[in-house]
């Protein structure tokens, strides 16, 4: 069946577990998604991996399991993300699961930030080519709904100041941003999108 959506962007778009073949893959042969193949993004696309599993246990919010199931109209989410990004990591799984338990209202596909730069440039946020950037689409018709990323409020003013702290190590910042992760347990996220969905 055609879908409008996948149809019109250029090859490839992955379904979930086309993705974590992908990041397997990769994590394999010790290489990453994107043009940086860097020691740093190689390191952080392996331990992805367990972000990945972590995200996919995580509870579901039954408020925003119910509005999914009761959508009016069939959506497609796209996923915008890298393998060696942490904030794909640990929302992607969680948003994965969401259309898994929609009842088939949302199917969800990811693609690469690094081979879709024009569609980037139209979904950045503040000017940057943030990620993961979630854009919903009415799956007949191909409509954007509305977006959301890269991560959920109080994660973005963490990483603020994170990143503004010249004293810090990238690596000391990465396990800031995952140890806010792991206490949300993806809470934050799943109450944004409860209200986009309105």
């Amino acid at each position: 069946m055609s879908n409008p959506i996948s149809d019109s962007l250029p090859a490839p778009v992955y379904t979930y577990p086309e993705f974590r073949t992908l990041m397997a893959t990769l994590v394999a042969e010790h290489r990453t998604t994107g043009p940086e193949q860097t020691p740093g993004l190689i390191r952080y696309t392996d331990q992805n991996q367990t972000h990945l599993d972590n995200g996919q246990a995580r509870p579901l919010l039954p408020a925003l399991l119910e509005k999914l199931r009761q959508l009016p109209h069939p959506e497609r989410w796209l996923v915008l993300g890298e393998a060696w990004c942490g904030d794909t990591a640990h929302a992607l799984p969680i948003l994965a699961h969401l259309a898994d338990e929609s009842q088939g209202r949302v199917t969800l596909h990811v693609v690469l930030r690094s081979e879709h730069p024009e569609l980037m440039a139209t979904h950045q946020t503040d000017g940057k080519n943030s990620i993961p950037k979630l854009i919903r689409y009415d799956a007949a018709t191909g409509t954007e709904l509305s977006t959301w990323g890269p991560r959920p409020a109080a994660a973005q003013v963490l990483s603020h100041q994170l990143h503004s702290d010249k004293s810090l190590h990238v690596n000391q910042v990465v396990k800031g941003m995952n140890a806010w992760y792991e206490a949300d347990n993806g809470q934050a996220m799943q109450q944004e999108l409860l209200a986009l969905l309105g």
